[in-house]
């Protein structure tokens, strides 16, 4: 390889990545993208700032820099403009591909190595997430730190220059607030140190120590009864993950048996050849302990196994094909043959992935057509409900779900009741029935002209109210509603003259407020009820709360100081099972006058539901 070619042949991996996930460049927002895209509206002063930065949220998280500035950041500066947020994660990315050819080569000492590590590992199936949706950007950022740190690491092993050890400690501490797998990282540097640089062995583990103390903050914040998914279990199935990840993790699901043998072969001919060459290099071993350490923490969470998850763990693989590569083809021509035969193997799952980008693309654009949609409709229907008709599993479970609605600032949209019966349930994520109308309110609303419906079907929302309003009147039937949102107009009718008038997603009420419910169906039904107790009503201590159905009282239950927040839920009497409706009462033990207001105050309430 001339001097020449080596140079330019650093650009042909991100130029490569630059064309092959192309449409991941143009994707806009999907999924968690449009609750992160919410945080700006939380902040308001320095104070929140901060606490919107470092306060744990999802599973106890901490992630300042992957998430939350990543996403306020360019929020406040593009807004619902996805194009910098794609072009953020692919720069990382391609620096990601640099540091990767670098770290080769300097393990391996072969240029050749470095190249292929690089190609190997963009043309993954598991990085296609990273490479599509921007909630992901933790794995390519904490990518982009741990290689840095290595980087460094290997760096200062090599020259003895203390600033590079120095450096390597101030990546490996900002790793911190991309992702959690930065708690690995020692045991990386401290392996390789092990088996390839043992003078430095020693020097590596004082890097265990803010590992060990993020472990313990990060444990220590995790919300007790968390969703059940990210739930870490320590038990046999971790074997049984541990193989999934190792069919996956050559090349993608998508050729298991062929990369397989990818990378038993170059792997067995790499430590073969190298140990023939020098009896002192393990680089070959370190390459499959990156995989394997990067890989186990990931592995207790056996009810939540993700191909993306592979992102970090496969550069290790990379690595090892990379050296297997170019360790094959300066061996006999038996092995260059093999082994090209083998690449051009692997590379057959290049169609398919690129294929797979493209389709979530299209899916980021149907999206982006629904919520423009939705905000032209609210422009040319300012005082009505929305109704969207024709949703599917795609739109609701990657868009809707998440609300990306309230960031063009429409509110009072929802899907049309049949869509709770053709959209597949999924628990785990969210309750469905958050978001459908209820099929009297829908009627109630038709026959106002409280509700304009609009078809999602298609390439772009269409006005289709006269034609449903037929067909609604034809198949849907009046009956009292078993969810009732109180912060729904349309479901006012079922709350006494007590309550209070909605504030945005909520409604107060004094003492003491009523509303009807559809009563329970069938025994083993409960009463679920939620809302928000401000913090100037809980300085007395906790606030008893009475709930009443049909005149009988329920268990009394406390807002504890501390939880703003709150979500009861009470066994129902098996006497009201078959009651077209039945009257709930909700009695706050005490209530308090804010500062400039005549009236008392008790709580707030968000949804009241039988199920």
């Amino acid at each position: 390889m001339t001097q020449a070619w080596r140079r330019a042949s650093w650009a042909i991996p991100p130029i490569f990545c630059l064309i092959f996930y192309w449409n991941g460049l143009r994707c806009w927002f999907q999924q968690d993208d449009f609750a992160w895209l919410q945080l700006p509206g939380q902040v308001h002063n320095w104070g929140d700032l901060w606490r919107t930065l470092f306060s744990p949220r999802a599973q106890g998280t901490i992630r300042p820099w992957s998430e939350r500035a990543f996403f306020m950041g360019l929020y406040s500066l593009f807004g619902l403009d996805a194009l910098p947020f794609r072009i953020c994660v692919f720069v990382t990315q391609i620096a990601n591909l640099t540091l990767i050819r670098a770290v080769t080569q300097r393990i391996t000492g072969s240029a050749s190595a470095g190249f292929w590590a690089a190609l190997l590992w963009i043309v993954n199936a598991a990085l296609i997430r990273v490479m599509t949706w921007s909630s992901v950007y933790n794995q390519a950022l904490c990518g982009f730190f741990l290689l840095l740190a290595f980087y460094f690491l290997l760096c200062y092993i090599e020259s003895g220059d203390q600033r590079f050890n120095i450096a390597q400690w101030i990546v490996f501490l900002l790793g911190f607030g991309a992702l959690e797998l930065n708690v690995v990282y020692p045991a990386m540097a401290a392996t390789y140190t092990l088996l390839c640089a043992r003078r430095y062995f020693r020097r590596t583990l004082p890097l265990f120590i803010p590992s060990v103390v993020f472990t313990i903050i990060h444990r220590a914040v995790q919300p007790a009864g968390g969703v059940s998914v990210y739930t870490m279990r320590f038990d046999a199935a971790m074997f049984r993950t541990f193989w999934r990840y190792l069919v996956w993790a050559p090349g993608a699901r998508l050729w298991p048996v062929a990369t397989g043998l990818i990378l038993v072969s170059l792997a067995a001919f790499a430590i073969g050849r190298t140990a023939r060459v020098s009896k002192r290099s393990f680089a070959p071993l370190f390459f499959i302990a990156w995989f394997v350490i990067l890989l186990i923490p990931v592995l207790p969470l056996s009810h939540h196994v993700e191909e993306y998850y592979l992102t970090l763990p496969t550069i290790g693989l990379a690595m090892l094909g990379g050296w297997g590569l170019a360790v094959a083809w300066q061996s006999t021509a038996i092995w260059k043959i093999t082994s090209t035969a083998l690449l051009l193997i692997y590379l057959t799952a290049l169609p398919a992935i690129r294929q797979t980008v493209k389709s979530r693309y299209q899916l980021s654009r149907k999206i982006e057509r629904m919520v423009r949609g939705v905000e032209e409709a609210r422009r040319l229907h300012p005082d009505q409900i929305i109704l969207l008709s024709d949703v599917d599993d795609d739109l609701f479970w990657n868009a809707i779900l998440d609300d990306p609605f309230s960031l063009a600032g429409v509110s009072d949209v929802y899907i049309s009741p049949e869509a709770e019966g053709m959209l597949t349930p999924h628990p785990d994520l969210g309750d469905i029935r958050r978001f459908v109308l209820p099929a009297t309110s829908t009627l109630d609303g038709l026959d106002r002209g409280k509700l304009v419906v609009y078809s999602a079907a298609g390439d772009r929302l269409r006005n289709i109210t006269p034609f449903y309003n037929i067909t609604a009147h034809l198949h849907l039937h009046r009956e009292t509603p078993r969810r009732v949102d109180v912060a729904n107009d349309l479901l006012a009718y079922l709350l006494d003259k007590n309550w209070y008038p909605r504030e945005e997603a909520h409604r107060w009420i004094p003492k003491r407020a009523t509303l009807r419910l559809g009563g329970p169906t069938r025994a083993g039904q409960r009463l679920y009820i939620s809302g928000f107790c401000p913090k100037e009503q809980l300085e007395k201590g906790p606030l008893p709360l009475a709930v009443q159905v049909d005149g009988k009282a329920l268990p009394p239950v406390l807002i504890q100081p501390g939880t703003a927040q709150f979500a009861f839920d009470f066994a129902l009497p098996d006497e009201l099972v078959g009651k077209e409706s039945v009257e709930v009462a909700v009695e706050a033990g005490r209530t308090f006058t804010p500062p400039g207001y005549g009236s008392e105050f008790g709580v707030v309430f968000g949804v009241f539901e039988i199920r």
